[in-house]
């Protein structure tokens, strides 16, 4: 299944599987949304997996956002189709403890 992404209610959901090449979708949408909002949401909650390269390129963008005095909240915590991979590339740290 290809990347889906929608905002709805404020929370940028992501549907289908995050790999290195539809990463650079996400960006763009994520980078277009922190031009309007100081924080954003984005929900890993109905991500079906993901690789090792989009968990990295995932925890450079939130380092990114940072950086930028802005917050980027990720969700998925509970997901077990990818905290394995969050996990093995120690990335899983970026995912918050608390639900959107």
């Amino acid at each position: 299944m290809a990347l889906q992404i929608k905002d709805q209610y404020g929370v940028t959901e992501l549907y289908g599987f995050l790999n290195a090449q539809n990463m650079k979708s996400l960006q763009q949408h994520i980078n277009g949304s922190q031009k309007q909002k100081e924080m954003l949401i984005l929900s890993l909650d109905r991500i079906h997996g993901l690789d090792h390269t989009a968990a990295r390129q995932l925890e450079l963008m939130y380092r990114r956002t940072a950086a930028n005095n802005k917050v980027l909240t990720i969700v998925g915590r509970e997901n077990k189709n990818i905290a394995p991979v969050m996990k093995e590339t120690k990335t899983d740290y970026i995912l918050s403890n608390d639900r959107a």
